[in-house]
């Protein structure tokens, strides 16, 4: 059981390296650099400022996209090439407006453990079919919580709920510049 999970999950990964390495051309399509984006951290929701787009160096934040938390209200209508989905990522203790350096795109998708609708919940992307994922069981309890935090996601990689893939279109990992703000109503 647990080696076919395996199996699926490597078959899963191979297919989205190949749909995800052809998608995106243009790493900022759809958020020119200046664009205000919501994105979830730390439970809460926050506003970034893409950046001018940005080299990865040997330092870097992770920018996770994730299945909308709520459906038919996405944080993103698409980007990247990408449809409807959400992000998460590390908020800073200083949300002043100060950068925080370079984000990298990574997409969250089911893992070799996770199971749709028991452990994960999964919504394929509509313009690629991704399985990207929302929600994930991390406890144990049957209960899936929401991704809404970077500890969340992080927390649901360590235990093989989900796996996380840096997409590459024209052979260079998606990049930008990232200030934090608070999301003001």
């Amino acid at each position: 059981m647990i080696a076919a999970r395996s199996a699926v999950g490597l078959v899963v990964a191979l297919g989205i390296a190949f749909i995800a390495g052809t998608a995106a051309t243009a790493p900022a399509e759809g958020a020119p650099p200046g664009s205000i984006v919501h994105v979830w951290g730390d439970g809460a929701e926050w506003q970034v400022r893409i950046g001018d787009l940005a080299t990865v160096q040997n330092r870097w934040q992770p920018f996770y996209v994730i299945a909308p938390i709520v459906t038919g209200s996405p944080q993103s209508f698409g980007m990247w090439g990408f449809g409807p989905h959400d992000h998460v990522m590390h908020v800073p203790p200083h949300v002043r407006g100060t950068g925080i350096g370079t984000c990298k795109v990574l997409l969250v998708v089911q893992g070799p453990t996770g199971v749709p609708g028991q452990t994960v919940d999964v919504v394929p992307d509509p313009d690629f079919g991704i399985p990207f994922v929302r929600a994930a069981d991390l406890d144990g309890d049957g209960t899936m919580e929401p991704l809404t935090s970077a500890a969340s996601v992080e927390a649901a990689a360590a235990s093989g709920l989900v796996s996380l893939f840096e997409p590459q279109p024209g052979g260079a990992p998606i990049a930008f510049q990232c200030p934090v703000r608070p999301l003001r109503g």
